[in-house]
């Protein structure tokens, strides 16, 4: 990040004039992360993915009912979900408490960048370079189906661009703060690897298994499921194509009764995106207060 932050006074002083420190910044991190080789990975894995879906037929399969661009996108979101979350928490966990141990900070405090510009610029930054390569896949895999004379849920295509948004803002928030109060890139990773854990496995599984064992009644089991950001959003992609929510079993009553789809629909979108934003407010509020003292 400094060369990044060396540019912001030596290479360009007209775009920070034009974009202001936020914007700057923001522009610098997304920069900087389309120039990083675990990013480019990152970017052909996923578009190698989509068209692999297409050369091996995945779109003209069927399986439990669902059929055509369908069947490919409900694919592509349950892998993004697997592969998303601990991708980003990874990644961005090491970024302030790296800056801080190569000794950015004490640079950036000369510069006519606040702390809260650098915190939530590079932020913004990283959430477009992770969620734009995902939208522009399922974009691209709908432009495809069109192409081939398909049809194409551009309504479903558009939602499920705002879930990948939403949760990648979610993670993001979550790694920030994380990266906030480490002290060392190793707990960081340590850290997020265990937010991770705790969302997929303790809090998805364990939680809810036992509330079912326990028979707990069936709005605590609710609530601890779309309480975790993973698990409402593989509810609410598997409601698009699965209005009754079948596959779910006989908790899938109780849930369409009390939220009805687009209730179900709604809270996908809007609780990792509180959640996300939560986690940064307060991650910025330490990372401020931390080092203006």
């Amino acid at each position: 990040m400094s060369e990044a932050i060396v540019t912001v006074t030596e290479q360009q002083p007209h775009r920070r004039g034009r974009l202001g420190p936020l914007g700057t910044m923001a522009w610098l991190d997304l920069r900087e992360t389309l120039r990083a080789r675990w990013f480019q990975l990152y970017v052909l894995g996923f578009t190698s993915l989509m068209g692999l879906f297409f050369v091996f037929g995945l779109a003209e399969s069927q399986v439990m009912g669902f059929t055509g661009l369908g069947r490919l996108l409900l694919t592509f979101i349950q892998i993004t979900l697997v592969v998303l979350p601990i991708f980003v928490l990874v990644t961005t966990a090491r970024t302030l408490v790296g800056d801080r141990e190569a000794g950015v900070f004490e640079y950036v405090l000369t510069l006519p960048v606040s702390l809260a510009a650098y915190y939530w610029g590079r932020l913004l930054g990283r959430t477009a370079a992770i969620a734009l390569p995902l939208v522009a896949a399922l974009g691209a895999g709908a432009l495809i189906e069109r192409l081939r004379g398909g049809e194409v849920p551009w309504a479903v295509v558009l939602y499920y661009s705002g879930l990948v948004l939403a949760l990648t803002f979610c993670f993001l928030g979550l790694a920030m703060l994380i990266s906030v109060v480490s002290r060392t890139q190793e707990m960081a990773i340590g850290l997020a690897f265990g937010v991770w854990l705790a969302l997929e496995a303790l809090i998805d599984a364990l939680l809810i298994g036992l509330l079912v064992q326990e028979r707990a009644p069936v709005e605590s089991v609710m609530a601890a499921a779309l309480l975790n950001p993973l698990q409402a959003f593989r509810t609410a992609a598997i409601a698009l194509f699965d209005p009754e929510l079948t596959i779910l079993g006989s908790v899938s009553y109780a849930l369409l009764d009390i939220l009805g789809q687009g209730g179900l629909l709604a809270w996908a979108l809007a609780w990792p995106t509180v959640l996300g934003a939560g986690a940064a407010a307060v991650g910025a509020f330490i990372f401020v207060r931390r080092d203006a003292l």
